[in-house]
């Protein structure tokens, strides 16, 4: 007599409704940690949501240089400085000057709105940034330039203005905020360099490009360093960033003469 067997069948989740499950839960906490932290984003990334993240003006950061003091006397060399005495956050020391401050008919004229570099494929807004104050730890003041969040590049408010005799001084970030400065280190002496107002275009060449340390470097580095962003008596363009990718242990600083 044939003996009836029975077959228990387990229920089991099924491999791919698990996979799909882990998935979603990283996938969860990437996205939030990118809506928490948005310069920790990819820049393909960052550049596609950017017009729908909220809005918020340009902040400082450790690649922001400072300005020098006017008894120190700087070799070629880094940025941060710290300053004795206190200035009001609106005003500039008065020994950084330029001919951005020059009385013009027209406050428009010349200050930069739109860069173009097309060796490394660059094209991106510019937006005035100030200069602000802070209070070092050990009570000291120094001052930082704002670098802009977002794919944009920071025009220094008191460098000089396009076709002016002086120091125009754009800025931006390498690794965070769309990272629109991340390849300025692949530019080569040479390449054209195009900046705009709202009269026209402005073409430079790249005639420098430095690398300095300024991670953990003394202080007479640092201020050394930040003689790039001063006023000069030449009409020129320099770009500042961070270098490497990976972090902030260089400056990276790109000069740049009109092409005519």
């Amino acid at each position: 007599m044939a003996k009836n067997t029975v077959v228990s069948v387990e229920n089991r989740i099924p491999l791919s409704v698990v996979l799909i499950s882990l998935g979603s839960i990283v996938l969860f906490f990437v996205l939030l940690i990118w809506l928490l932290a948005p310069q920790t984003m990819p820049a393909p990334v960052y550049r596609a949501i950017e017009p729908y993240l909220p809005k918020e003006g340009p902040i400082p950061t450790r690649m922001a240089l400072a300005v020098l003091p006017p008894t120190l006397q700087p070799t070629r060399g880094a940025t941060a400085v710290l300053l004795p005495e206190s200035l009001p956050t609106e005003e500039y020391p008065p020994y950084f000057v330029s001919a951005a401050n020059a009385v013009v008919a027209d406050p428009l004229a010349g200050q930069p709105v739109r860069i173009q570099i097309p060796a490394i494929g660059l094209e991106a807004n510019i937006v005035r940034v100030e200069l602000e104050q802070h209070t070092a730890d050990d009570g000291e003041s120094y001052y930082q330039w704002q670098v802009p969040a977002g794919y944009l590049v920071g025009w220094h408010s008191s460098s000089a203005r396009l076709g002016q005799l002086g120091n125009t001084v754009l800025n931006g970030h390498h690794n965070i905020y769309g990272e629109v400065f991340r390849h300025l280190i692949d530019l080569e002496e040479g390449d054209e360099i195009i900046v705009y107002d709202k009269n026209g275009a402005h073409p430079y060449r790249v005639a420098q490009i430095e690398l300095l340390p300024e991670l953990n470097q003394p202080l007479e580095v640092r201020v050394a360093n930040a003689r790039w962003i001063e006023p000069t008596d030449d009409e020129r363009l320099t770009l500042v960033s961070c270098w490497p990718y990976t972090g902030n242990a260089y400056r990276l600083i790109v000069v740049a003469r009109p092409a005519n």
